[in-house]
């Protein structure tokens, strides 16, 4: 998987409430989160927007001069323009909701001029209105992507339907149709998604054309320079045209040399520049004085990122104790992300204990009348930052396992310090048959309703095996544990176990829910084969 840095991210950064977001996704496709940066921390520079195909931060002063006051305007040109489209979208997606489910049914949702037709219009377009004016995000084209704008409309969709149903409830409208109000939010979705995508496309052809096309001087020349002018270069529709560049000498790059960085406002005098982007190293001193340069011509700044700055993609501003600082994170678990996941626990995991009630029931009969034995069996593991916890799972191996383990170290058959054998002689004549299943984990659907595991995350380990961990491996111990995970669908006890690592931190690295919900339905048919089980 590529690194974070890659050129093939996609990155944007919008305000709300008076707070910066950037967010983004990698070429994984999985989502990336900035923290929220207050301007009461920041001082005079912020963030405002994020260039699409190449890593860098856009900054822009927050001074009232020509440079700030450039970019505002652009953006509240950018939001009155597209909050009239989206009005626009809202008012026709009714009638022609109506009229479609009147010509595919054998009668009408309600009558054309009856008391609920003007009720669940007034209160769709008071839904409409609200989720528009308060959650609706229009950033700069240029710089967001296609499927950017539709993750926008479909989430001011699913707000717009939220906000009807609690309007309803307050007005207490009865008798509306549901099957109308769900026709209703496909078709105003795919009328919201069409016209922000031919927004976008006309304005591509245009700056293709040279319309609107806003021009850029670089500061630096090395690798991050060559990346943004050739992405520049391969994306026409973007608009943006390199003046060239100021360095400390002149490279041998396609790109006019303006002079050095040392001359940067003489250069921003004699120039029309729309931006400057920073392409010097985050640790250069320099920077701070281009910035200066740049507040002082009122010159909005992108500044690219590189490795060390890529750390802050997971960081958060906290001022505890009275001390601004930054918290940086490695994991990709935004809170918001956290909450959902949990529920999605919770939720699905109660309803697994409830179903498959029946199945404990004859496993547990299956298991007694073997060998007389417990039916359960719990061990101490490894949970999120080293924290033990029990574990459950349904006894598969002899009551006596744990004291004739060290007597079998020597068959081991995995590499590190997991211990696996292919045919333990530990294990019952069920248990050979509810490991093959894993029907032997199931009991962990209560560790994860509780809360200590999750149905997603990497293998509890032994505190055993902790210990012998590597630095690295360590990182996989700050997420929950779950009970299955990439090392599960790739074939388990076939994979080394350095293998088995990388797998784990990659999860860790580009974790989404959307990512959880395919491991989950790639374990069941992993399950079934019975591949790599022992």
């Amino acid at each position: 998987m590529p690194p974070l840095s890659s050129p093939t991210a996609e990155w944007c950064c919008y305000q709300r409430n008076k707070r910066y977001v950037l967010t983004g996704k990698s070429s994984t496709g999985l989502p990336l989160q900035f923290a929220h940066l207050r301007a009461s921390i920041l001082s005079r520079r912020h963030i405002q927007i994020i260039f699409r195909g190449q890593n860098h931060i856009a900054f822009a002063s927050m001074m009232t001069g020509l440079g700030w006051n450039r970019v505002e305007n652009f953006s509240l040109h950018n939001r009155r323009w597209g909050l009239l489209a989206d009005f626009v979208t809202l008012l026709l997606s009714f009638s022609l909701t109506y009229s479609l489910l009147t010509l595919l049914s054998s009668h009408v949702p309600f009558p054309f001029d009856g008391a609920i037709y003007y009720r669940t219009y007034a209160i769709l377009l008071l839904a409409g209105v609200v989720a528009l004016f308060v959650f609706a995000e229009y950033p700069t084209r240029r710089m967001t992507t296609s499927w950017y704008e539709m993750k926008l409309a479909l989430r001011i969709n699913l707000i717009l339907v939220v906000t009807f149903a609690v309007f309803s409830f307050l007005v207490k409208l009865e008798s509306f149709s549901r099957l109308f109000i769900g026709t209703y939010f496909f078709v105003n979705m795919l009328l919201a998604v069409g016209s922000r995508l031919f927004i976008r496309l006309v304005l591509g052809i245009r700056r293709k054309a040279g319309w609107d096309v806003k021009t850029r001087l670089i500061v630096g020349c090395g690798e991050a320079a060559i990346n943004y002018s050739t992405r520049v270069e391969q994306q026409p529709h973007v608009g943006i045209r390199i003046l060239g560049y100021v360095a400390d000498r002149r490279e041998t790059i396609c790109m006019p040399y303006l002079g050095e960085v040392e001359d940067l406002r003489a250069v921003l005098g004699r120039n029309q520049v729309d931006g400057v982007v920073i392409a010097l190293p985050m640790t250069d001193s320099r920077i701070e004085v281009v910035l200066d340069e740049c507040d002082l011509h009122g010159t909005p700044v992108e500044l690219m990122l590189d490795n060390l700055s890529t750390k802050l993609v997971h960081s958060r501003i906290v001022s505890g104790m009275g001390l601004p600082r930054i918290t940086l994170s490695r994991a990709s678990h935004s809170p918001e992300a956290l909450v959902l996941k949990r529920l999605t626990d919770v939720i699905l995991s109660g309803t697994a204990l409830f179903l498959l009630s029946p199945l404990f029931l004859i496993l547990s009969l299956g298991i007694k009348l073997d060998d007389g034995g417990p039916v359960m069996f719990s061990q101490t593991r490894v949970g999120q930052f080293g924290k033990p916890f029990q574990i459950h799972k349904f006894r598969s191996m002899r009551v006596d396992a744990e004291r004739i383990r060290e007597q079998l170290l020597h068959l081991n058959e995995m590499s590190g310090p997991v211990f696996k054998i292919s045919d333990d002689p530990r294990v019952t004549r069920i248990g050979r048959w509810l490991r093959k299943l894993s029907l032997d984990e199931l009991p962990q659907l209560y560790d994860v309703f509780v809360g200590n595991m999750s149905l997603v995350g990497p293998r509890p380990p032994l505190p055993t095996e902790v210990e012998q961990y590597d630095v690295q491996h360590r990182r996989r111990l700050s997420v929950k544990p779950g009970m299955t995970c990439l090392w599960q669908i790739s074939g388990r006890n076939e994979i080394d176990f350095q293998h088995w690592m990388e797998l784990d931190l990659a999860y860790i690295d580009n974790w989404s829910l959307g990512e959880d919900l395919r491991i989950l339905m790639r374990t069941i048919p992993a399950v079934l084969k019975g591949r790599g089980a022992s």
